[in-house]
């Protein structure tokens, strides 16, 4: 089990992107075989593109809690311990559930690529 620090981002705040803007919304725990999974649900809004308007509901999900917000990084943004989801078959069935039960079309799943935890 490789754990990571995953910091919590502000929500309800805009970020501006080349097309459009994104907001997450809220932040939720829920139970999936015994753990808690830590995710987001949020929107995104295509409405400076070339190609037309548009934008969809959205979960981004951290992964399994280890410690909840048990630090604090450089500017003060809460982080946890969260085991990254990397299996395909537990990809496939939370986004069956979160699509049905956070009423959202689209579920990313986070990929760290730095802050690795030290044992």
């Amino acid at each position: 089990m490789e754990l990571y620090k995953y910091t919590h981002q502000k929500l309800g705040e805009e970020i501006e992107a080349i097309s459009g803007h994104y907001s997450l919304e809220k932040e939720e725990q829920f139970t999936y075989k015994g753990r808690q999974v830590c995710y987001c649900t949020g929107y995104s809004v295509v409405d400076t593109s070339c190609c037309g308007p548009g934008g969809c509901g959205f979960a981004f999900v951290a992964g399994y809690i280890v410690n909840w917000k048990n630090n604090r990084d450089s500017n003060g943004a809460d982080t946890s311990d969260i085991e990254p989801i990397i299996s395909s078959e537990e990809k496939q069935e939370l986004k069956a559930l979160l699509t049905k039960s956070a009423h959202v079309l689209q579920v990313n799943f986070w990929t760290p690529q730095t802050a690795r935890v030290k044992p």
